[in-house]
């Protein structure tokens, strides 16, 4: 059972170091891939990048802890509400430490290490990314963060 873990970072560790390299078709349409892509994209505080792996019909965000999330209709307001937290905190890591496949979709936690600023200062964040599989393409339909 402990393996499962270490083979699921190897994998994601794998995606990351070869993320220059085109990915074959087989495995871009993996709840892995998609997880080891939105680590990039946080990583590089990339909006246009995250943005372009949700489900504009379906997801909810709320990047700051503690908050209702909210719904991002459209690739421009999802990019907006990462964009805009994202650039006010200084991360210093982002990475994906569980991984639970379902019959419904997969989940993901990710560890968020960033200064926040002020009174907040550096913090560990737990994120939670909730995939679904949707026209082919797994997309993200949640992403939560708590303390």
């Amino acid at each position: 059972m402990r393996l499962l873990p270490v083979a699921l970072v190897l994998l994601l560790a794998a995606a990351i170091s070869h993320a220059d390299e085109p990915a074959p078709e087989s495995a871009k349409g993996t709840p892995a891939a998609l997880f080891a892509a939105v680590e990039e994209a946080w990583i590089k505080g990339d909006g246009d990048r995250f943005a372009s792996l949700v489900d504009t019909t379906d997801v909810r965000i709320a990047l700051k802890p503690g908050e209702t999330p909210t719904a991002a209709v459209t690739r421009t307001a999802a990019s907006f509400l990462f964009q805009d937290q994202i650039r006010l905190v200084a991360t210093k890591e982002f990475r994906i430490v569980r991984f639970q496949p379902s019959k419904r979709g997969a989940t993901a936690v990710a560890a968020w290490n960033g200064d926040w600023g002020g009174r907040r200062g550096v913090r560990k964040v737990e994120v939670t990314l909730t995939a679904a599989r949707r026209a082919g393409r797994w997309l993200l339909i949640e992403v939560r963060t708590k303390d």
